[in-house]
Formats: C-alpha cells, structure tokens, sequence
C-alpha cells in the first residue's frame, strides 16, 4: 500500500482544471492508497469559522473526495501551512483528518521522517513576527468575528501575491529549507525530511556514514503537478502527474 504526499495546491475559486486533475490522480491510486499526507496550503485559504458555508460551496468537491476517502479507509493527515490553518473541529471529527499544526514525526517500516509545511522552518524575523501575529487567540477570535465574507476577501488577495513570490522560487527560501533538512538528518537522525513551501519538487541525497537519506520537497500542484510516492517495495519517488515521471528515487 502507497502512501502520497502532495502540497502547495492553493485551490480557490476558478481551477476547475486543477481540482479535476488531483480528483483523478486519487481515483487513480485508490486501490493502492494507504495514506494521503497533505503537506499545507491544499486550499488557497482555509479557516476554521464557526459557519462553513463559504468554505463548503468552494471548496464542496474536495471535501466530498476527503469524505469518500474517510469512507473507504484511507488516512489522512495534514500538515497546516500557512494559507491553512486552524483548521477546526469540522476537519479534524466530521471528515477524521490528522492535523498538525506545525510539524509530524512519523514511522514508515523503520525509517524515521520528518513531516512539515516548511513556512516556520528557520523563519527571518520578518516571516517569525507576521506568523506570531496570525498565529495566535487573539487574531483568530478577530477572523472568527469578521467571518467568512470578509476575510476571504481579504485573503484572496494576500493569496494571490504570496503565492507569486513563492512561484518565484526564492534561492535564500529553497536554501533555508535544505539547510534544515540537513540538520535534522544530520543532527537527529531522521532518515527522511519532508517538505513544501517553496513550490520547487526536489529530491536530495544526503550521505551520513555512507548510509543514504534523503530531504524531499514535494513541490506544487499549479505548474508541475508534482508528488512524493511511497511503498515499502520501492520507497520513495518524486513523481509528476500526469506524466508519471520519476526524479530522486530511495530505495527502501
């Protein structure tokens, strides 16, 4: 059984093409489907208001493919970035999703992996202030109060801007995140670091005592429709959909 890894999807209104294309790529797997791990910013803006309604007539179609995945057995977790967060109760007991705010630590046969969106990983003093300004009680009781109307307004629009810096694929952010893999390879032992963020699929070989371990990004799913795979046979594989091209394979 397969475990898959996909982020940075931004799904809003008007990607019909993109929603069709991820719908089919889980149909497609889902004979072999053990796990789903949705590595953050899956919805272009999501969060938990006490009325989903909004939330529901956008975003209806993925959440009825999470409903059909909760009914046939097949995990999911959710690792919240930083479009996605707060997730809330209707995520966590109506569909049984395993969210995680920050960051997982999970087992796959014996290897060790590190899960997180990447955002808050070795953040500049710029990116730590704005995450402790949305991140907190106080700001979550103002979005709740605001309601869905308005700060999905507002948010398309921060969306749209953040998402076209991170498309740009900035060097100093891709090298943060492979210097913090490395560490954690390096430093506590993880066999495996897995992250998103910087929209860039990568997979890197990391050589300690002459044993393989990787650090992978699972990129996007806007341009290259890009994925981490894994089964116990092969391992890991950075693949692409629908072209199914491999890049960066671990052998388990």
């Amino acid at each position: 059984m397969d475990w898959l890894f996909v982020g940075d999807a931004h799904f809003a209104a008007g990607d019909g093409g993109r929603r069709e294309h991820f719908y089919r790529f889980v149909k497609k797997n889902l004979h072999i489907l053990h796990t789903l791990v949705i590595m953050g910013d899956f919805f272009d803006f999501w969060f938990g208001f006490r009325s989903l309604r909004r939330l529901k007539k956008e975003y209806g179609d993925l959440l009825e493919l999470f409903e059909e995945l909760r009914a046939v057995g097949v995990k999911v977790i959710y690792l919240e970035g930083n479009h996605d967060f707060c997730l809330g109760p209707y995520v966590t007991e109506k569909l049984k999703i395993e969210v995680y705010d920050h960051h997982a630590e999970i087992d796959l046969d014996g290897k060790q992996v590190y899960l997180a969106h990447g955002d808050r990983v070795s953040p500049t003093v710029g990116h730590w202030i704005l995450t402790g300004l949305l991140r907190n009680k106080v700001t979550y009781q103002l979005i709740s109060w605001l309601g869905p109307k308005i700060v999905m307004a507002i948010a398309r629009r921060w969306s749209a801007r953040s998402r076209g810096r991170n498309m740009g694929r900035s060097p100093e952010v891709i090298a943060r995140l492979r210097r913090f893999a490395e560490e954690k390879i390096k430093k506590e032992g993880f066999d495996a670091v897995i992250l998103a963020h910087t929209h860039l699929p990568e997979a890197i070989m990391v050589k300690v005592r002459g044993r393989k371990r990787y650090y992978f990004n699972v990129g996007n799913w806007i341009k290259d429709f890009s994925y981490l795979r894994y089964n116990k046979k092969n391992g890991f594989s950075l693949d692409y959909y629908p072209q199914g091209e491999k890049r960066g394979c671990w052998e388990g």
